[in-house]
């Protein structure tokens, strides 16, 4: 019985403090972590409903793809200035702001669902809507984590908040397609706005004195021009994004082409098209679990290299079957590597920016996810001329040699420990 007690507790100890989850012994981060698991429900339904809407009122795969540029363009040219609030404003009083505005937008669109008002013109200008709350949002919220933890707990406490990414990746699939059939797309938008009140419910929990900036005399220009030299000396920072920018790119011919991929190759519509989004959101959840408990001893450049070339052969891998299994399986392994991608991507450079740069570091840094309105809208189009298989194959050709090549230029530039300061 004694050895069975030493056991347990050894294995509690090692699950406490050897782990991610050492990071929930801060109350701070523990109300983040509840309100970033209310709020990536909301936006992953928000995103997916969007983008199955349009594709329900028009069939277009040029009209999907105006839904992600509208949403992310403004992410792409605004996040700058998000990054300057950032550093300027507090950035919990930035979020909380930001998503209680979530709630309002979700919920004047399912009013607008709900009495018939909504047409594909004022779907875009409800994503156009969210991507400018979005571009303020994001540089607030990614530069907050150094301030919750230790240091030397960060990576494990980025591993940890991207659960709530796999988990909502999850969650979204089983309740997206039965929530439609049973109450219209308006009743997921509903949950969309519940679930961003209830992140604004949490965000009241946190202390704000910890996130006071100093205060900057200088000029927005002078932050702006800055922060772009900060990023440009530092070479890791430099190719990090660099790399960011061009996988996100082609790797939005995910989320643009499915809803059409699941009609016309699969021919099971929304069914298919949840099973597929089921898929990706397992293997992200099962990335997210791997990287919290093994996150520390891997090494980040690599994982990022290997996980572009794995991308690249799973797209390729969703055009050579119907059987839904194997398709299953590949969205698995599309959505496990984009976790691995994304975690390790986005710790190093939280590693990398010192705090006086951090929120405009991580605004810039933002344009590895926002490029993806680029893609979404080149994507798009270019299904029309050339057909979804097509432009899934070369999107994956392209992300493993653009992962290859940027990922080898940061392996050459080495951190060193004058860089990662805090």
């Amino acid at each position: 019985m004694q050895n069975k007690l030493n056991t347990f507790s050894k294995i509690s100890y090692y699950i406490r403090y050897k782990t991610g989850f050492e990071s929930f012994s801060s109350k701070e981060y523990r109300y983040f972590w509840l309100a970033a698991a209310f709020s990536n429900i909301g936006i992953w339904c928000l995103s997916y409903a969007r983008i199955w809407l349009m594709h329900d009122m028009t069939g277009s795969t040029k009209m999907v793809g105006m839904v992600g540029f509208f949403t992310l363009s403004p992410v792409l040219i605004l996040s700058v200035f998000g990054g300057i609030l950032a550093d300027r404003k507090n950035r919990l009083v930035n979020i909380r702001v930001t998503r209680l505005l979530f709630s309002v937008l979700g919920l004047t669109t399912a009013f607008l669902l709900l009495y018939d008002y909504i047409n594909p013109a004022s779907l875009l200008i409800i994503s156009l809507c969210a991507g400018i709350l979005l571009a303020l949002d994001l540089p607030s919220r990614a530069s907050m984590l150094p301030a919750l933890v230790d240091k030397r707990l960060l990576p494990g406490a980025i591993s940890l908040y991207s659960i709530v990414f796999g988990a909502s990746a999850i969650i979204g699939p089983v309740i997206f397609a039965p929530l439609v059939k049973l109450t219209g797309v308006q009743g997921v938008f509903f949950i969309i706005s519940a679930c961003y009140f209830l992140t604004f419910l949490s965000l009241l929990k946190m202390n704000t004195n910890i996130h006071k900036p100093r205060k900057i005399r200088r000029k927005i220009r002078s932050d702006l021009s800055g922060g772009f030299r900060y990023i440009y000396k530092n070479k890791s920072l430099f190719y990090l994004i660099l790399m960011g920018v061009s996988v996100t790119i082609f790797f939005s011919s995910f989320d643009t082409l499915i809803p059409k991929y699941s009609e016309d190759w699969l021919s099971g519509g929304i069914d298919s098209f949840g099973q597929i989004l089921l898929g990706s959101g397992l293997g992200g959840l099962i990335s997210t679990v791997i990287l919290i408990f093994y996150g520390t001893q891997f090494n980040h450049k690599n994982v990022i290299i290997y996980s572009c070339i794995g991308i690249g052969l799973s797209f390729i891998l969703l055009t050579l079957f119907k059987n839904i299994l194997v398709i299953f399986f590949a969205a698995m392994l599309l959505g496990g590597l984009k976790t691995f991608f994304n975690t390790m991507n986005t710790t190093l450079a939280q590693l990398l920016a010192v705090n006086e740069f951090r929120g405009r570091v991580m605004s810039i840094h933002q344009l590895t996810w926002s490029s993806a309105a680029i893609g979404s809208l080149l994507i798009g189009y270019s299904a029309e001329f050339i057909g979804i298989r097509i432009t899934l194959i070369i999107s994956g050709i392209f992300i493993s040699i653009f992962g290859f090549i940027f990922g080898r230029k940061l392996i050459n530039k080495p951190i060193d420990d004058t860089q990662i300061k805090s």
